[in-house]
This record gives structure tokens, sequence and C-alpha cells, in this order.
């Protein structure tokens, strides 16, 4: 009689064993998830940081075309033919074509990895923030100062949350 009453009690233990072990499986796949979604964030970001000081840079060597670069960047105006002979180095072209030929190469670059990259008026200050966006958040002068899918608040300057962007001021 003791028997009858013990029937099926192994396979309950097994299936709330099992159980068990599935929610720690699924917890465990949804953390190397997580886990990804933050290293293609580090990377997005790191690009995205090389990219707007590589324009920094050039910007600097070339300072009397900062309004050139400004204008060029946001338009997508590229330019070719500015370099010069392997021997000297230096560039074949004025400023202006220099500002071209750069902007060109920067934009290339960002187009490349997905990343869009603009150069507008920092918020509270007189100097030139460098905006590179990438994702859903885009660096349009219409959303930079708008509520959709923009990079900053306008009134206070502060990131909004879940935008994937990168703003350095410069200059």
């Amino acid at each position: 009689m003791y028997k009858k009453f013990q029937n099926g009690v192994g396979l309950m233990e097994v299936l709330v064993a099992l159980l068990l072990l599935a929610v720690g499986v699924l917890g465990f796949s949804v953390l190397q998830l997580r886990a990804v979604d933050a290293s293609l964030e580090a990377s997005d970001r790191s690009i995205a940081m090389n990219l707007a000081r590589d324009l920094a840079e050039r910007i600097r060597i070339n300072k009397t075309a900062l309004a050139e670069y400004k204008k060029y960047i946001n338009a997508k105006t590229t330019g070719t033919g500015c370099i010069g002979s392997t021997d000297t180095y230096k560039p074949t072209c004025n400023p202006d074509d220099m500002a071209k030929f750069d902007t060109g190469e920067i934009i290339a670059k960002a187009n490349n990895v997905g990343q869009t990259i603009k150069i507008y008026d920092c918020v509270g200050t007189n100097l030139n923030c460098i905006y590179v966006a990438w994702g859903r958040t885009n660096t349009d002068s219409n959303n930079i100062n708008s509520n959709a899918s923009k990079c900053i608040d306008t009134s206070t300057g502060t990131y909004l949350v879940g935008s994937q962007c990168l703003v350095m001021e410069a200059f």
C-alpha cells in the first residue's frame, strides 16, 4: 500500500529540477545578450571618438578654414586631389580645398561605419561641437534642436537617455 502513494514522486522531482535549470539557462542567455549589446555600444563609442578626434586634429592643422570645415561637414561636401608628393608630404592646395578634402575623408570614414558627423554651435557656449551619431540617433540639424532622435537637451546641454551619440567640444 505504501508504494501506491509513492508512484510518480521521482518524476515530479525531475520536472521541478528541469524547470529550475531552464530558468537558470534563460537568465544566462539574457545576460549574454546584454553583454553583446554593451560590447557593440562600446565599439561604436570608440569609433565615434576616433572620428571626432580625427576631424578636430585636421581642423587644428588648418585653423584658418574652420568656417569651411563647418560648412562642408554639415553639407556633406567633398573634394579630392589635395595631397602633395610623398617626398615632402605637403598639401598642394589652399586651405579651402584642404578643408573639402579632409571633410570628404571624414564623411567617407563615417559612412563606412554607419555613423553621421556634423558640427554645430555648442549649447551655452560660443564654441563649436562635433556631433557623431549612430543607430537610431540622427545628427541632422532639424533633429539636434527638436525632440525626435536627438543627442542632447538643447535647454540644458545634457545627454538624453537612450541617445547613441558623442559630442566633442572643440574650437
